[in-house]
């Protein structure tokens, strides 16, 4: 579902950080947690952003943040499995860089 980007309740606390581009999470008041990534659609480019998930802790949201990255955007179609782990190590050690992530 698409949202517009000033829908995000006021009180919650939004993380984001180039690395994780063009997802981020918000943490809501009552302590969840919520991935999105913005959007740009249509001919007048409407920026948007589009739910992923309600993961529980900060940890997951991390992980869920990371295999979105691997999944889609610009590679989602790998020509080897070296590739696709290659490419996850990657994504992890970007985020390595900021915090430590449970596998």
């Amino acid at each position: 579902m698409l949202r517009k980007p000033n829908s995000i309740s006021p009180g919650d606390t939004i993380i984001q950080d180039p690395v994780m581009e063009p997802y981020f999470i918000t943490r809501s008041q009552t302590g969840g947690y919520v991935v999105y990534e913005r959007v740009v659609k249509g001919e007048k480019k409407t920026e948007y952003i589009k739910t992923h998930g309600y993961p529980s802790t900060f940890n997951s949201a991390l992980r869920m943040v990371a295999k979105e990255k691997l999944n889609s955007g610009e590679k989602a179609i790998y020509t080897s499995l070296k590739e696709y782990v290659n490419r996850w190590e990657a994504i992890q050690k970007e985020l390595l860089s900021i915090t430590t992530i449970d596998v």
